[in-house]
C-alpha cells in the first residue's frame, strides 16, 4: 500500500510541479512532494542504521510536514484533493 500511495504521490507531482502558485494545483504539489520527501525519510530512518538524523535535518521534515497540512488545509475540499485522496486509496485497473 506504501508503495502505491509513493507512486501516486509522484505522478500528482509529476503533473502538478509547473502550477501556478496560487492554484489548487501548486498547494496539491506541495502535499504530494512532501509526502513522498517524507516518505524517503521514514524509510531511510527506519532501515538505514548507519545514518543518523541532524536536529537541524529533523526541523527540516517538521516543517516540511507543517506546511503540506497549511497546503492541505487550503484544499482539502477541492475535487483535486478529493481525486488525491480516492487515487492514494484505490489503484486503477488497467
Amino acid at each position: 500500500m506504501h508503495k502505491h500511495m509513493f507512486d501516486v504521490s509522484n505522478g500528482r507531482i509529476r503533473q502538478c510541479k509547473n502550477a501556478a502558485q496560487d492554484s489548487a494545483e501548486f498547494q496539491l504539489y506541495s502535499v504530494a512532494d512532501a509526502f513522498s520527501r517524507l516518505q524517503q525519510e521514514r524509510h531511510k530512518a527506519d532501515y538505514d542504521m548507519s545514518d543518523t538524523l541532524s536536529a537541524a535535518d529533523v526541523e527540516l521534515a517538521i516543517n516540511l510536514a507543517a506546511d503540506a497540512f497549511e497546503s492541505w488545509n487550503t484544499i482539502r475540499n477541492e475535487q483535486i484533493a478529493q481525486d488525491y485522496l480516492f487515487s492514494m486509496l484505490f489503484k486503477e485497473r488497467a
